[in-house]
């Protein structure tokens, strides 16, 4: 039986903020090719527990987002390899992520694989934004910057990890602030999804499944510089705005301006950003389909999913 964290306080709960980069956005199809950790636990500093490049056991793609290539993994661990070292960094905590549903499924995916099928509670920075009444869900550099918070989209784990990190910070300080101290009252400011998580523990200890960290050789981009270029950067920023658009497959009148100011002034030729917009359609038919089921819930998504791509701009088969 679980008693969740609802009841627990904010300031006094472990909290391992993840960064995920991955070859695509199908959880199965798709693999993580590296991941951070960072660790808060309560009264102490942040802290980089884990970081990596992670051997995805298929050719790596969407390499144009996150810059790692074949190349790069071809020594790296498999997950396979780290999943105690995961499961370490992550014990006794709360799970938060800038738009954690896309990490929370390729974490799932990746721990089952080992035979690990415990849900762990969790939170989304992205909608913390909106929930503190900060504006409207944007990308993770849009709300850094609205907070005073230097960093720059880079698609590098350890560094997206730290930015998320140091957002997490104020929004813990905005909460306190607002006399948001527990769980339970932080989910009675707005609903969402990730709330209902809150009635599930944390994750154990790594020996609770019979893992034991390895501390094998890890490949870390903490220090990494990527060269600058132009039609790189143009892809990871109208992917980023793309993606965060979809999450709720509902565009408002700001987010649709917001895109269209990107498609007018980015590089990209039509049929790149039609490319984009094919490669978000296919993605969700595939996992949709991975079960070989297509139930009528998921029929009504992609409808929906159509709908707001053709409203962007574009949409398969038009």
């Amino acid at each position: 039986m679980t008693s969740g964290i609802t009841d627990l306080r904010l300031d006094d709960t472990p909290i391992a903020v993840i960064d995920l980069e991955t070859t695509g956005v199908s959880p199965g199809r798709d693999r993580v090719v590296e991941i951070s950790i960072m660790r808060q636990d309560p009264g102490e500093e942040p802290r980089i527990v884990l970081d990596s490049l992670v051997h995805p056991e298929r050719k790596v793609a969407a390499t144009k987002i996150h810059g790692i290539t074949d190349d790069d993994v071809a020594d790296a661990p498999l997950f396979a390899d780290i999943v105690g070292d995961v499961v370490e960094a992550m014990s006794g905590c709360v799970l938060a992520a800038y738009n954690v549903y896309f990490d929370i499924k390729f974490l799932s995916y990746e721990l089952s694989r080992s035979g690990i099928t415990h849900e762990t509670p969790h939170f989304c920075l992205m909608y913390l934004f909106p929930m503190l009444e900060l504006g409207k869900r944007c990308k993770l550099d849009e709300a850094c910057g609205a907070l005073g918070i230097p960093y720059e989209a880079s698609h590098i784990a350890s560094q997206d990890a730290l930015a998320a990190s140091k957002l997490l910070q104020a929004y813990t300080s905005l909460l306190d602030e607002r006399g948001v101290k527990t769980f339970a009252e932080l989910a009675k400011l707005r609903r969402y999804k990730f709330v209902d998580s809150f009635e599930l523990d944390p994750l154990p200890k790594a020996a609770d499944f019979n893992l034991t960290p390895q501390a094998s050789p890890l490949i870390s981009r903490a220090n990494f510089v990527a060269p600058i270029d132009p039609i790189r950067a143009a892809h990871v920023e109208y992917w980023d705005a793309l993606t965060t658009v979809l999450a709720d497959l509902q565009i408002s009148d700001d987010e649709f301006q917001h895109i269209r100011q990107i498609r007018k002034r980015s590089p990209l030729e039509k049929e790149h950003l039609r490319a984009l917009h094919a490669q978000v359609f296919s993605s969700a038919i595939e996992r949709y389909i991975d079960d070989e089921w297509l139930d009528d819930d998921e029929l009504r998504k992609l409808r929906k999913l159509h709908r707001c791509l053709s409203q962007l701009g574009w949409a398969p088969g038009e």
